[in-house]
């Protein structure tokens, strides 16, 4: 009787642990069921997300073409929101962010040496500006240039810092495909990047050429010898202006522009950057497209999603 009974006790546990098993192997199944479930959703808004931004080139040729249309310059329409365009599950809306209007960062790197070390003085200056470690600029030069070709520059930081970092890397002496490689350059922390941002762009060319109808103060008194934040600020407010000429002839800018300064300063706009935001769900994505404005019209660069 009483090894019936242990037998019987014996499978009752077996069948509790059999259970328990199950019931363990059911919850991992339905839970892994719920992730996979959840990854899916998340891919097919992502891709939604994706194909919608992609439409953003239609919204920037609308906006250009309205421009073009009024007789405007398309810098005028810069910051400016285009109406939310409702879509299944949220809405889209695009803007131009005018890049011209930016110190182009890429400028250092220019084959000829004159505009290279002008942009790197200009550089300076607007670190002044901006109260920021002047050191960012000899150290980009030499980021872009590659440490042999500035050996004899001082504040010459070369391979042997960058590769003691982990992970270890080197001076590419390559121009900059993105503003946000700026953050590898020694004296670039996130505070000195952060302060930078708005007023310095990465453009796929070595030019330095600023709309002063579209760029700031600091900008502007970086570009002109011993202009300062305040007149520079009295300048901008006298605009927009249809000419360089005009620019020139300013009150607080006679005299102080030289030839090669000139060259830097101009009165309309050939880069944008085109931002898209998606909100779908209640989760909202940003993408930017580069655009080009040409004489054959308008090239679509790069597209990114978050950074700009």
């Amino acid at each position: 009787m009483r090894a019936a009974q242990d037998q019987r006790g014996s499978a009752l546990l077996i069948a509790v642990i059999a259970v328990a098993l199950a019931t363990v192997l059911a919850i991992g199944l339905i839970e892994r069921a719920q992730r996979d479930l959840a990854r899916t959703e998340a891919f097919l808004a992502g891709e939604r997300s994706w194909q919608y931004a992609l439409g953003m080139e239609t919204l920037v040729e609308r906006l250009l073409g309205r421009a073009l249309a009024e007789g405007l310059d398309p810098a005028t329409l810069t910051g400016s929101w285009t109406e939310p365009f409702e879509v299944p599950g949220g809405y889209v809306q695009g803007r131009l962010l005018d890049q011209q209007g930016r110190f182009n960062l890429n400028a250092l790197a220019s084959p000829d040496r004159v505009v290279a070390a002008g942009a790197e003085a200009s550089l300076v200056r607007l670190l002044e500006h901006l109260a920021l470690p002047r050191s960012v600029a000899a150290e980009l030069a030499e980021w872009l240039t590659g440490p042999d070709a500035g050996a004899a520059r001082p504040g010459r930081v070369g391979d042997g810092w960058y590769g003691s970092q982990t992970p270890p890397y080197r001076v590419p002496g390559l121009p900059l495909s993105h503003v946000s490689e700026l953050r590898w350059v020694r004296s670039v922390d996130a505070e000195v990047y952060q302060r930078l941002l708005p007023h310095v762009t990465a453009l796929p060319e070595t030019r330095l050429s600023v709309n002063v109808n579209s760029t700031s103060p600091e900008v502007l008194g970086s570009l002109v010898d011993g202009l300062d934040i305040e007149q520079a600020r009295r300048v901008l407010a006298d605009g927009p202006f249809t000419e360089t000429a005009q620019l020139a002839a300013h009150p607080l800018m006679a005299g102080r522009l030289t030839p090669e300064q000139q060259v830097y300063l101009g009165v309309t706009s050939r880069w944008f950057m085109a931002q898209a935001r998606v909100v779908l769900d209640g989760i909202e994505r940003d993408y930017h497209r580069l655009i080009h404005q040409g004489g054959s019209g308008y090239d679509f660069r790069y597209l990114s999603q978050g950074l700009p």
